[in-house]
């Protein structure tokens, strides 16, 4: 009933909506990172790894001052890292080599686009699709032999299932045609949600994206109210 009602409304409005989708791919350069203090007796130190991003958004404009982005991205991303804790009875450290596949879905509410120059901020959930690891989890108790693992015989999954960011995107458009534009961008990308779930568990994710996009204006739709007034 309530739908049914709006139906009038909808009908004796102006409404513009115009519609562009963008294809893009482009590196990644990914590093972990964390700020766990454990009575300061936690190390950890990481290195960068490079990997592959591409993915497709769809860009809808309702009106001159409001705008929405949504996007469907795959990430394969990884990194190295060092971490250890532990105290005056014992320690363990994990080092480890990781790659992932993420299917990522985002929206962004916040939007700036002026002189072929744009701006995007916005929220993203992804979904870990394959991972890999190499490494070792070590350590030692006092009385004790010291001890070592190999990660992939020790445990069963490494990372966690989802993770939660916040993006950023700068691109700067270079018309091709009437209705199609080359998008040279950059992405920044700051983890939320902990990327393990084994030690280290409060480690997070940024990655830093340079892609090149084809974006095209595929619809312009006017709805004008028919009705007498």
């Amino acid at each position: 009933m309530k739908i049914i009602a709006f139906l009038p409304l909808l009908c004796c409005a102006n409404i513009s909506f115009a519609q562009t989708i963008e294809l893009f791919g482009g590196a990644n350069a990914n590093v972990f990172y964390d700020h766990q203090n454990s009575g300061g007796h936690y190390y950890s130190s990481h290195d960068a790894g490079v990997g592959f991003t591409t993915g497709l958004a769809v860009n809808g404009r309702k009106s001159n001052w409001f705008s929405l982005r949504f996007l469907l991205q795959y990430d394969l991303y990884g990194g190295k890292l060092n971490a250890s804790d532990g105290g005056l009875g014992g320690g363990y450290t994990t080092k480890a080599t990781i790659h992932k596949s993420t299917i990522s879905a985002g929206v962004f509410p916040i939007n700036f686009e002026k002189n072929n120059v744009n701006l995007n901020f916005g929220v993203i959930i992804s979904r870990l699709i394959h991972e890999t690891y190499l490494g070792t989890n070590s350590g030692w108790l006092m009385g004790q032999p010291n001890w070592s693992n190999d990660l992939q015989e020790k445990y069963d999954r490494f990372s966690a299932s989802t993770y939660v960011g916040i993006q950023g995107r700068f691109a700067y458009d270079i018309k091709a045609s009437k209705s199609s534009w080359i998008s040279l961008q950059y992405l920044y990308y700051i983890g939320l949600s902990n990327e393990f779930i084994e030690f280290p568990t409060t480690t997070k994710s940024m990655r830093h994206y340079f892609c090149i996009g084809v974006k095209k204006k595929v619809a312009w739709r006017k709805i004008q109210s028919n009705a007498p007034i």
